[in-house]
């Protein structure tokens, strides 16, 4: 067991897209677990006054995302995974971008734009992890279950990550500081897609 956990950190050290994709897949999961982790909160308070069961309804709507996976599989055999990283990343940075926006806006329209942003942003997180997932699986056929692993814990530190400074964020500066680290976090996992 030891050996198959030092392993991981082998094949780390060794794969530089390995490295490469976890680390973009962390960072892009820090915005999305910022976002679900304190929406419930920003929608109990003024001007929305929201119960969770609200928060709940947004969920369905970014559950939309999940039609996503076939489709990014598709695109990433036929244009490259490289590809799908870059529009995944691209548009979860734009949704989050657009729903910095929210405050301008009246409470009707910030509940669309809310909406529209979690359909946006879930469906270019799981594009990314498609295409993520194609790239370390390239990498050593022998070893995809591990290969996966080391994803997998890239992405839950950052999710960990997200979590603990988007509630921090609402408290001390509000939504749109959630939102503006969201974007911040998915453009640092854009440009990390331009690294190669």
């Amino acid at each position: 067991y030891r050996a198959l956990l030092g392993s991981l950190l082998e094949l780390l050290r060794r794969h530089a897209p390995l490295r490469q994709a976890a680390f973009a897949q962390g960072v892009l999961a820090m915005g999305f677990s910022a976002f679900w982790s304190t929406l419930a909160v920003m929608l109990h308070g003024a001007p929305f006054h929201m119960g969770s069961a609200v928060a709940g309804a947004f969920g369905l709507a970014g559950a939309a995302g999940a039609l996503a996976a076939p489709l990014a599989g598709h695109l990433a055999d036929q244009r490259g995974p490289e590809i799908v990283t870059r529009l995944g990343t691209g548009l979860a940075a734009l949704s989050f971008a657009l729903m910095s926006a929210a405050p301008w806006l009246s409470t009707s329209a910030q509940l669309w734009l809310l909406g529209i942003g979690a359909v946006g942003f879930d469906l270019g997180v799981q594009m990314t992890l498609v295409a993520h997932q194609t790239i370390v699986y390239g990498i050593d056929p022998g070893a995809r279950s591990r290969l996966n692993a080391v994803l997998f814990v890239g992405m839950f530190i950052g999710m960990a990550a997200g979590a603990y400074f988007g509630s921090v964020l609402l408290a001390h500066f509000g939504w749109v500081a959630v939102t503006g680290m969201a974007t911040l976090t998915s453009l640092i996992a854009f440009a990390l897609r331009f690294g190669n």
